[in-house]
């Protein structure tokens, strides 16, 4: 188990370096974990737009972790940064399909853990008052609820 671990977190991070090493420069870790995220939730909440259960969730989670993107940038406000913020995630979602053929059991616990991340956000009610710690450990309710999400998404 504790092999599994360290290879899904090498892997985590192998994924995120690649996905963020055109952009390392300019984001700090918080935003291109939360970009990164953002991609996913976008193609959860794309995926899953009809479905009244996990549609409006997915969406919502999307919106946070697009403003915890902007909150990140050195103009975090205004039409121009949405524009791009929305512009960075059209580009991470790419990558992430670009992705999927080679690393899908990767990408997968990526969406288990933006999707206990989330929880951490959707946790505080309408407004998160805080950002909560990317996570570590997964509680299995929420590794039960997200493990199979994102690579229906993919079909789809």
């Amino acid at each position: 188990m504790r092999k599994n671990v360290i290879r899904v977190t090498l892997g985590l991070l192998a994924v995120l370096l690649g996905n963020t090493h055109a952009m390392a420069a300019q984001e700090s870790r918080l935003a291109g974990l939360a970009m990164h995220c953002a991609a996913i939730f976008s193609v959860l909440s794309q995926a899953f737009a009809n479905d009244p259960g996990k549609g409006p969730k997915f969406y919502k989670g999307l919106e946070v972790l697009t403003e915890v993107y902007m909150k990140e940038q050195p103009s975090p406000t205004g039409a121009a940064a949405l524009a791009d913020a929305v512009q960075r995630r059209s580009e991470a979602v790419q990558e992430l399909y670009a992705a999927w053929p080679s690393q899908g059991a990767t990408l997968r616990e990526d969406g288990v853990m933006c999707g206990a991340w989330v929880e951490g956000f959707l946790g505080q009610g309408d407004r998160y008052q805080f950002i909560p710690v990317y996570p570590k450990v997964v509680a299995p309710h929420v590794r039960g609820h997200y493990q199979t999400l994102l690579e229906e998404a993919m079909r789809r």
